[in-house]
């Protein structure tokens, strides 16, 4: 027997209600919900067994950043029920926005594994190595296979907000920043190196990324539904920034600030998930670029209550429930950290709750499913 308040049956999603929080015009009776992004294997068994859905598997594109779905391998009949299930799962789970994201065809090595996951192990993990990309010089810049943005490429998008429940809203990204990207095509060691013999290919990198993430961007606010553009970019690890903060100020920060800038011409808002000790640029991000919201926390670097405390009262602070914790503690204790957390932040508003970082395959279902219990309370 189900005891906890997820799947809603009746859910009452209020897009405003979560924007006039974030923004601080309203402090709510309840703190809205976020996530950036939820794994499937997570989604498998709420769709399948609490909510009596069929799951429908797509292919993976483990080439691609984050295993991107191929959408031309698929037939419309398996993404449109893929689609569906992913509306269905953020409407009954108490979410006021659906959050999908998709990567332009942007090839780069990556490690790739089965996933250890219990009940995912059919499925792959991918991360980015340190090992070289496919670019190391001028000649492999030319011949890169640079993908173009077209209308195609926003199928999925289109799809969701034509389907959005009554009062959600849709909040997207390209999977993937301009520097997670050069890391990739580059390779992180080659970037690092290339920052010192041969910087004008680093800068002609990165500026084409950033130049399709802006043509991409473009796309995306062209969408009824579309409320807010919640883009990934790590800058950080655990104990500082992956590159220098000059180099992030000089070659990805300026893209980041013409983004924002787009983004608020179209009365939306811009949200930065970024992991990592970054307090270093938070200055730059938050009064240079004007991000309104930022996201991934991991309480051995900086808890969200901390960040709340530096940062409130110019930007929403998003997720901030330890994935080391929603990971590996019991969820009486767990129960007892989330409603802490929210008991902390919920104080002027501009906090919704959620995992610090995303919901991994790894999560124990009974965790992910405590936390929103405690948050709908």
């Amino acid at each position: 027997m189900n005891t906890y308040r997820v799947p809603l049956k009746k859910p009452k999603p209020d897009i405003q209600r979560f924007l006039n929080a974030m923004s601080g015009k309203k402090v709510p009776d309840r703190t809205p919900m976020v996530e950036y992004l939820i794994d499937d294997a997570i989604m498998k068994p709420i769709l399948e067994n609490m909510m009596h859905r069929q799951w429908v598997d797509t292919s993976d594109k483990d080439e691609y950043m984050g295993g991107q779905m191929d959408m031309f391998a698929e037939s419309l009949e398996i993404v449109n029920a893929w689609l569906d299930n992913q509306i269905a799962f953020w409407y009954h789970m108490g979410y006021d926005f659906i959050r999908v994201e998709v990567s332009l065809p942007l090839p780069a090595v990556a490690h790739v594994i089965k996933d250890t996951a219990k009940g995912n192990e059919d499925h792959n993990r991918a991360w980015q190595g340190l090992n070289q990309g496919p670019i190391t010089n001028w000649e492999d810049f030319e011949k890169y296979p640079w993908p173009t943005v077209s209308e195609q490429d926003f199928y999925i998008h289109r799809y969701i907000c034509n389907h959005l429940p009554e009062g959600m809203g849709f909040i997207s990204c390209h999977a993937g920043g301009v520097y997670e990207h050069a890391s990739r095509l580059m390779g992180y060691e080659g970037l690092c190196v290339n920052l010192y013999d041969n910087p004008d290919l680093v800068k002609a990198v990165s500026d084409k990324l950033g130049e399709l993430i802006f043509e991409y961007n473009k796309h995306l606010l062209e969408l009824d539904g579309l409320v807010s553009i919640f883009q990934g970019e790590d800058f950080g690890f655990k104990t500082q920034t992956l590159l220098s903060p000059d180099d992030i100020r000089k070659y990805y920060l300026p893209w980041h600030k013409k983004y924002a800038e787009l983004i608020h011409e179209k009365g939306k808002v811009y949200y930065l998930h970024s992991c990592g000790k970054i307090d270093v640029i938070m200055g730059d991000l938050i009064d240079d670029i004007g991000i309104d919201g930022k996201h991934s926390f991991q309480d051995s670097v900086q808890t969200v209550v901390e960040a709340k405390q530096l940062y409130g009262n110019k930007i929403c602070l998003l997720g901030g429930i330890d994935v080391d914790k929603l990971a590996r503690w019991d969820t009486v204790n767990l129960r007892k950290y989330v409603r802490g957390v929210i008991d902390a932040c919920v104080p002027g508003g501009r906090f919704a709750v959620g995992a610090g970082n995303s919901v991994p395959s790894y999560i124990p279902i009974d965790n992910y499913l405590t936390m929103l219990d405690e948050a709908l309370k």
